[in-house]
């Protein structure tokens, strides 16, 4: 039976966590701590199991409204056999988790307290799922949750304006090169589309790193292989290589420290 697809606006094979958590604002206590609207948390269990489904994001079409189609396979859905359907609206919200607490995840939270925590193959894949819900029917999250700068935040738009023009040199571990932005936060380094400032291109922890280093006409890091891109180098040529060298320089320094202190803070066995 041939099903309709003009209204989907996203699918493909993603992991699936489900925890109703009761109350929107209690105190993170498990393995999942996810900020969304006030401190979420998913206890972690041995019950609860990352599971593999094809999952579709359906646009709003007539009085249906935006919804979420989870099935086993890619072939259920071809013959709209066993779904199930999550209803998606002004009483959802979503936003980006930590790598700490899942790498490649973003979580939905309901007013009911119930969460669902989505983890994709790549940071790319799951920002373009939290883009797409966003735009399509979602309240937006601040991007901080996830350590990542909200763009849409007047207070963030000084430190926008402190993002770098360079080239990128081409790399098979990128499809992207040439002209963009290079910005350096408290934990990533972030590259953004330079015609459409708002549209990321990728992201590389600073704890992944492996080297970096610069000189009056490019700035070069090394990535490792915990980076969504996998290992590889990556050169940008510019003029303020020095410049970029000392934000990640010191961005670096102060994960270490943090990471030194919180060492000294844990009581003894």
């Amino acid at each position: 039976m041939a099903t309709d697809t003009s209204d989907i606006a996203k699918q493909g094979y993603v992991r699936v966590r489900s925890r109703n958590i009761g109350c929107a604002r209690c105190i993170a206590s498990g393995v999942f701590s996810i900020p969304c609207q006030g401190p979420l948390s998913l206890s972690g269990g041995t019950s609860q199991v990352w599971q593999r489904r094809w999952l579709v994001l359906r646009r709003a079409a007539g009085r249906t409204p935006c919804r979420l189609e989870k099935y086993l396979e890619e072939r259920h859905a071809r013959l709209h056999a066993g779904q199930k359907v999550v209803l998606l609206g002004p009483a959802a919200s979503v936003c980006r988790l930590p790598a700490s607490v899942k790498r490649h995840a973003f979580a939905l939270a309901f007013q009911d307290g119930s969460v669902k925590a989505i983890a994709c193959d790549s940071d790319l894949e799951a920002d373009t799922w939290v883009k797409l819900m966003v735009q399509e029917c979602l309240e937006p999250q601040s991007g901080l949750c996830a350590g990542e700068p909200d763009i849409l935040s007047p207070g963030i738009q000084k430190e926008l304006q402190e993002q770098f023009h360079v080239h990128l040199v081409p790399s098979p571990k990128l499809e992207v090169f040439g002209e963009c932005l290079l910005q350096v936060t408290h934990e990533h380094v972030y590259l953004w589309d330079l015609l459409n400032p708002r549209t990321k291109l990728a992201a590389w922890p600073l704890t992944a790193l492996r080297r970096y280093g610069s000189d009056p006409a490019k700035f070069t890091f090394e990535a490792g292989r915990h980076c969504a891109t996998g290992e590889g180098m990556f050169v940008f040529h510019t003029l303020e290589g020095e410049k970029i060298y000392s934000k990640v320089h010191q961005a670096t320094l102060a994960i270490a420290e943090a990471h030194h202190r919180s060492k000294r803070l844990q009581p003894l066995p």
